[in-house]
């Protein structure tokens, strides 16, 4: 059987903690540009591995799903 692992709470709140401290109006620039670095180092990796992954079925009307999904929260604010 393959990988099935999904996130475990400790990545996610990793990841949170960094958008909360890059986000957050205390925050110095020094600390904020860290985060929001290892926060792109984070996206490039996932994007590189997604670039080189298949297309699954179902997967085109997922993403097409969820894009519509983003732009409806995007007119709501």
């Amino acid at each position: 059987m393959g990988y099935l692992k999904r996130w475990g709470p400790e990545v996610a709140a990793q990841v949170q903690a960094m958008c909360g401290e890059l986000l957050s109006t205390y925050t110095d620039s020094y600390v904020a540009w860290d985060c929001k670095q290892e926060l792109y180092k984070i996206k490039w990796m996932i994007d590189n591995t997604l670039n080189k992954s298949s297309m699954y079925s179902g997967e085109e009307e997922w993403l097409k799903e969820k894009e519509q999904e983003k732009i409806v929260e995007i007119l709501k604010r």
